[in-house]
């Protein structure tokens, strides 16, 4: 008889930090000894070190990394390396054997902002990402048809676009990004000329489909941009709820109405009246709020999607389903 049947194991499970990092951006001196720092008294594996290439932007790093009993993965890079890895890790079913960590160094930095991460101070970053509070926050699934009838799955963890923030994504140069970070995105602009207004059904959680004329919609997990822009006042991490701004301004005063109103409302945002009165003045032309668990999005012509700034191409129609508390960021 076998007296041990039924009885949890006292041993406590073996920790290893696997760090997936964009060689050009990251000191791997300085995050190593970081890492050495933040891990002295915790029984930690010797650190796996998985660079990205062009070819593996991270996700097959991270699959290598669980299969070598990785418990921790520290993902030194943008919006664009987390969602690969999220990407990898969720649809592989293997989001409960880790822990995620955000070492920002990209471009926008988004999730690690809203995560309230350092952006400068790297042993602090490094020492919450390995040992600090556990947060589980929403994703999004981006069921993609595109424009040559080709199907796809995809995750993002901060905003997908569609419509011209896509088209400056797509047309903007990757080495000027990587060299001058968001400076980059106005080349992009100028070539994404002139602005184009796109017909675009869209229904929240089975609702009636609305037809709107707009520059571009926004689906977003977060909020708020880096420079004070408010795009989606209520949107959280882990509301299990994806928020929509609808971007249409038509006229020059337009523009106006928009750049005041998302600028405004970032320092607001916490403020009930403020944005209560805000609410009741909008001009939906402008930019319209919605929210729901499921949004089915249908072009009239195909047109560009990003997620988490990265280019995904043209498509025919996306449906975004909210994924609740899909994976669980130290911070």
């Amino acid at each position: 008889m076998n007296t041990g049947a039924g009885k949890r194991s006292t041993r406590s499970v073996a920790k290893r930090v696997a760090v997936i990092y964009y060689p050009g951006r990251v000191d791997r001196k300085k995050l190593a000894a970081a890492i050495d720092l933040a891990t002295v008294n915790h029984d930690f594996e010797p650190t796996l070190w998985l660079p990205t290439s062009a070819e593996e932007p991270g996700g097959q790093q991270a699959l290598r990394a669980i299969a070598q009993k990785a418990t921790h993965l520290l993902i030194a890079g943008g919006d664009g390396t987390a969602r690969e890895v999220f990407e990898s890790v969720v649809q592989a079913g293997l989001a409960d054997l880790v822990t995620f960590g955000i070492i920002p160094s990209g471009t926008g930095n988004v999730l690690a902002r809203h995560l309230k991460i350092d952006l400068y101070d790297l042993r602090t970053a490094v020492k919450r990402a390995l040992t600090g509070n556990r947060h589980p926050i929403d994703l999004g699934l981006a069921k993609i048809i595109y424009h040559d009838g080709s199907r796809a799955e995809k995750i993002f963890s901060v905003m997908a676009g569609m419509g011209l923030d896509a088209k400056i994504m797509q047309k903007t140069d990757p080495k000027l990004k990587r060299a001058f970070g968001w400076v980059a995105y106005i080349d992009g602009g100028i070539k994404a000329l002139p602005t184009i207004f796109e017909r675009m059904s869209i229904s929240v959680d089975s609702r009636e489909a609305r037809r709107l004329k707009v520059v571009t919609i926004i689906v977003g997990n977060v909020g708020w941009l880096p420079g004070n822009i408010t795009l989606m006042p209520t949107a959280s991490l882990d509301d299990g709820i994806l928020d929509v701004a609808a971007v249409g301004p038509r006229r020059f005063w337009n523009w106006i109405d928009f750049w005041g109103r998302v600028t405004f409302l970032q320092s607001a945002r916490e403020n009930r009246q403020i944005r209560h009165l805000m609410d009741a003045t909008a001009n939906v032309k402008t930019l319209e709020n919605l929210s729901g668990k499921k949004i089915r999005i249908t072009p009239e012509q195909p047109v560009y999607i990003q997620l988490d700034g990265d280019p995904m191409g043209k498509v025919l129609e996306v449906e975004f389903e909210v994924q609740p508390r899909a994976v669980t960021i130290r911070s």
